[in-house]
């Protein structure tokens, strides 16, 4: 039995009904969409108080809860120069944001199963005013840029006519969009657990040029709230695991670049016959990435680990 609306009250919806609206079909360069925040990350004070505690009370015969600031601070720079258990940058948890993804940027992320994750919805959220986030190659490429979007904008028209309807549920109605469509992510990951993401997700052989520009700012973000931890990472140095397997023959995507090139290998490994960068949309991102590093290079004159 349908109850009197006056009966009783609800929440309101955590969504917003858009049926029956016009939709724009808007499409962004993803390389100038990609954001990276850190949402309310501990200070240096407030996780001082805890590494001390967490990692030399191991030695002791009685638990010590406070420690000198030299003794803290020796102990800051021991762990994060792998002198002693990485265990203690896992109590530094931090929430972060990010966006301008698209669906396979997604995938890559929430493989971090170390992470977790809060996601912009695709279910009970009229997807009509997402954007697209075209990868540069796309955009530099007008002839194909006109046939892509037109594709967007057909799956996106139908969608629309779908939700309009009132036969198809938006369950049902989201699994025509492209996964070029926009998402965001909110994840909540501990430091130890970002510097592996940004190390792993920083291989220009083998990841995307996306995967590379995320894991540039998030390091960027991370260096600006714990500036001591300038010359951590190397993000100029050769891709490890890309050369690896490529000298045991296994097949990859590209022929090394520049700073991977040390080692013998054979064209027919190769997928395509050019490394990535030398495809459309390579000295966007090249022009991108140095003017990040030239930013994280300032933290790492002045850092620690230099």
């Amino acid at each position: 039995m349908k109850k009197n609306d006056n009966e009783h009250t609800c929440e309101p919806l955590h969504t917003v009904r858009k049926f029956n609206r016009k939709y724009d079909l808007d499409a962004k360069n993803q390389l100038h969409k990609l954001k990276v925040k850190l949402i309310q990350p501990p200070t240096v004070e407030q996780f001082r108080e805890v590494i001390a505690v967490f990692m030399k009370n191991t030695w002791k015969d009685k638990l010590q809860y406070t420690f000198d600031e030299k003794s803290i601070d020796e102990t800051i720079i021991d762990l994060f120069r792998g002198n002693i258990l990485p265990t203690g940058m896992e109590t530094i948890n931090i929430t972060w944001s990010v966006e301008g993804l698209d669906m396979i940027d997604t995938t890559h992320l929430i493989r971090h199963r170390l992470f977790s994750f809060s996601a912009q919805t695709h279910a009970d959220r009229d997807m009509r005013d997402d954007i697209i986030v075209l990868k540069p190659g796309i955009v530099e490429n007008p002839s194909l840029m006109a046939r892509y979007l037109k594709i967007c904008d057909d799956a996106k028209q139908l969608y629309c006519e779908m939700m309009d309807s009132g036969d198809i549920n938006c369950l049902d109605a989201r699994t025509i969009m492209p996964r070029c469509f926009e998402h965001f992510y909110i994840v909540r990951s501990t430091l130890k657990d970002i510097i592996a993401f940004c190390i792993m997700r920083a291989d220009e052989q083998i990841q995307t040029q996306s995967d590379n520009i995320i894991a540039l700012k998030l390091w960027l973000a991370v260096l600006q709230q714990y500036p001591f931890l300038g010359g951590l990472i190397d993000f100029r140095k050769p891709d490890a695991f890309y050369i690896k397997q490529s000298k045991m023959g296994k097949t990859n995507i590209f022929p090394p670049n520049e700073k991977n090139d040390m080692f013998d290998w054979s064209p027919k490994q190769f997928f395509h016959d050019k490394h990535r960068d030398e495809f459309a949309g390579g000295l966007q991102y090249i022009a991108l990435r140095d003017a990040l590093l030239k930013q994280i290079d300032a933290y790492n004159a002045e850092g620690l680990f230099k």
